[in-house]
């Protein structure tokens, strides 16, 4: 009986002490890998009081630490969005080719503590990247966060030469409308229920959005000025042409 006291108690221990050298680990260097989800941190940059990591699931990754990224990946998408029933099933496996992520600085940066995220997936048939989801926690909005993940995302896009990114959005969110129109994406289409069941907003329509990265003349202000993207009268006129609904907003 002692003796099983002292194994589970030495086990209890070692538990202990291998988390907390690896939050020591997480906090302290700019690239990491975390055991429990095979997952490598790259730390980018620095925003305000937040620092911001790109996410890589390593290959070699087993069963258990593919589900436990997709459990807090999905935990926390129910979260910013207020949606505690919908369920995001692989989400590492259909939208990890691209994740950025912001964290609070000097706290531990793990999966389970991500204030403010974007997914995306290539698109290989014509070299694009598809931004499934972008999202803040609602404490932590009106801070920048969004614009500089998809400041960082076009800038990555640019880096790998994708010819553009693209996204949906819903018709009436109009902060987010505001956001994408200031990085140059323009509609391409206009997709009636595509939201179907959503009921975040009045409609459950959405304009499909696209930024060819040709016309991005300043990457470092890509987001945050509308001048860094130049759009030719032509082009606009096609865009107009295909999608006129998001010329009526």
């Amino acid at each position: 009986m002692q003796a099983t006291l002292l194994i589970l108690f030495y086990t209890l221990w070692r538990t202990v002490a291998v988390v907390t050298i690896e939050q020591r680990l997480i906090i302290r260097y700019p690239q990491f890998i975390e055991p429990s989800t095979n997952i490598e941190y790259i730390h980018l940059a620095d925003h305000n009081e937040y620092r911001l990591y790109k996410l890589t699931l390593r290959h070699g990754s087993i069963r258990s630490q593919i589900y436990t990224v997709n459990k807090w990946l999905e935990e926390y998408l129910q979260k910013s969005f207020e949606m505690p029933n919908q369920f995001y099933p692989n989400i590492v496996e259909v939208c990890g080719t691209t994740m950025l992520a912001f964290f609070i600085q000097n706290t531990t940066v793990s999966t389970q503590n991500i204030n403010a995220l974007l997914l995306a997936r290539l698109e290989a048939y014509d070299n694009s990247k598809y931004i499934c989801y972008i999202s803040v926690l609602k404490e932590h909005r009106q801070k920048g966060l969004g614009t500089k993940l998809l400041n960082e995302f076009i800038k990555d896009a640019i880096r790998l030469n994708n010819a553009r990114v693209s996204l949906h959005v819903n018709t009436e969110n109009k902060s987010a409308l505001s956001l994408y129109l200031k990085c140059g994406m323009r509609c391409i289409d206009y997709i009636p229920g595509y939201y179907f069941g959503d009921q975040s907003y009045a409609t459950q329509n959405a304009f499909s959005m696209i930024l060819e990265v040709k016309n991005v003349k300043n990457s470092t202000t890509v987001c945050q000025s509308a001048a860094a993207v130049e759009i030719s009268p032509n082009e606009q006129a096609i865009y107009k042409q295909k999608c006129p609904q998001a010329f009526n907003e």
